[in-house]
């Protein structure tokens, strides 16, 4: 025990440099005080890993001593020396704090076993503490956190990295639940969090999913939630261990790649691929929506002429400034994507067949009556059709590319539904 400090109390000076001399043997510091005030002073000014003092002392007896030294820190060992016997007393220091008790007069080997005993819990706390920390920057490093549930008692516990990254009290003496975390989910993730700790971990069924918190500051965070059932072997409980792992990071990166995967190279809007790709989603659930779905197939007339005239640089600008021109032009809920070269396709849902024809028309106008660069004339033929019972989503642009053709055919600038 050559690493620890401790504080010996004691008012009568031949016992306290007797029993100072024998601790000195077996710890590295000893600091000795003769009354309560003194040890006080003492220990307020040094870092002291254990007090043992006499009980009947001057100013402040064992007991008095012990509590003003357990409101500065509670975990301190504390050992009361006493050759009182009365029930009452040793009632009052259980009370006040005290960890050990040991009758005057003194046996060494007693005392020994003592100090060995609070050394041994102490290591056990430290090293508690070493792991604490460790997991703690682990938690950091790999952007993770941990909770866990009892499943007998329906209690949940959040670390503190947890409790950070959901924005609640690190103080771990502040009770936390589930709801308390559930407030900063975003809305349309709330009901799902809430499921996980209200229902499936208490059913002890795996969980492995993502939803979105928002930040201290309302930045979104996509948090990974991954549960596994395990039986403790110390109570032999069944307990639940969860991660909160945030992945915005990876799925920031995701999204972007999608975004990139489903844009047009050239222009800012979406490619063949991603257009298909939803119009074969609103096709799927057509029959939960009552919506027409109408798919505008269009393409500038005599394009050709502007690249032989003004070169590709020229017709590319053109291009950009009627997808933005469009884009401007339509709902949000409206898809719009580049077919190809100068064909573009715009897939839009109404309960209205007249409306959707309408804003077709629109289209076409708003393009014919734009003030282009250099002055030009640009104008676009267009095709409408609408989705019937069992069409699939490629025949819907084929008939609509169809129609486009007869526009064309007819004389160009104009819309054939």
């Amino acid at each position: 025990m050559m690493d620890l400090t401790l504080l010996y109390v004691e008012d009568d000076i031949a016992t306290r440099e007797q029993l100072g001399d024998v601790l000195r043997l077996k710890v590295q510091k000893v600091y000795t005080a003769k009354d309560g005030d003194e040890a006080l002073d003492i220990f307020t000014k040094n870092k002291i890993d254990m007090v043992i003092s006499d009980y009947d002392m001057p100013k402040l007896n064992g007991n008095e001593l012990c509590e003003a030294i357990k409101n500065i820190d509670k975990e301190m060992p504390f050992v009361l020396l006493t050759a009182f016997h009365e029930t009452t007393l040793l009632i009052k220091s259980i009370e006040v704090g005290v960890d050990k008790f040991l009758q005057k007069p003194i046996s060494s080997k007693k005392l020994f076993s003592v100090l060995d005993n609070i050394y041994e819990e102490r290591q056990k706390s430290v090293a508690l503490e070493h792991s604490e920390i460790c997991l703690q920057e682990a938690e950091k490093i790999a952007h993770l956190s941990y909770w866990s549930a009892n499943v007998e008692q329906s209690e949940t516990h959040f670390s503190q990295e947890s409790r950070l990254l959901f924005s609640q009290s690190t103080d771990m003496k502040v009770d936390i639940d589930y709801q308390d975390m559930a407030e900063v989910v975003v809305e349309e993730d709330k009901k799902k969090f809430l499921k996980i700790f209200q229902k499936l971990i208490y059913e002890q069924k795996s969980v492995d999913t993502i939803i979105s918190i928002l930040d201290k500051n309302k930045h979104q965070l996509y948090i990974h939630i991954l549960t596994k059932k395990w039986k403790s072997s110390i109570c032999n409980e069944d307990k639940i261990v969860g991660i909160f792992q945030d992945i915005t990071g990876y799925e920031e990166q995701k999204i972007g790649l999608m975004e990139s995967i489903n844009l047009d190279p050239v222009l800012p809007i979406a490619n063949k691929r991603a257009a298909l790709a939803e119009l074969q989603k609103l096709i799927k659930y057509s029959n939960r929506d009552a919506d027409n779905i109408g798919v505008i197939f269009f393409d500038i007339d005599n394009f050709k002429h502007f690249n032989d005239t003004y070169g590709h640089m020229f017709a590319d600008e053109i291009l950009v400034e009627l997808s933005l021109l469009i884009k401007q032009n339509i709902r949000q809920s409206d898809i719009f994507g580049r077919w190809g070269g100068d064909e573009f396709i715009i897939i839009t849902t109404h309960n209205s067949a007249k409306f959707i024809r309408e804003f077709t028309s629109k289209i076409a106008s708003i393009v014919s009556c734009h003030p282009w660069k250099n002055h030009i004339t640009l104008t676009i033929s267009v095709g409408l059709a609408f989705y019937s019972s069992k069409m699939s989503a490629q025949e819907l642009i084929e008939k609509a590319d169809f129609k486009m053709f007869k526009a064309k055919k007819s004389g160009k600038n104009r819309c054939h539904y």
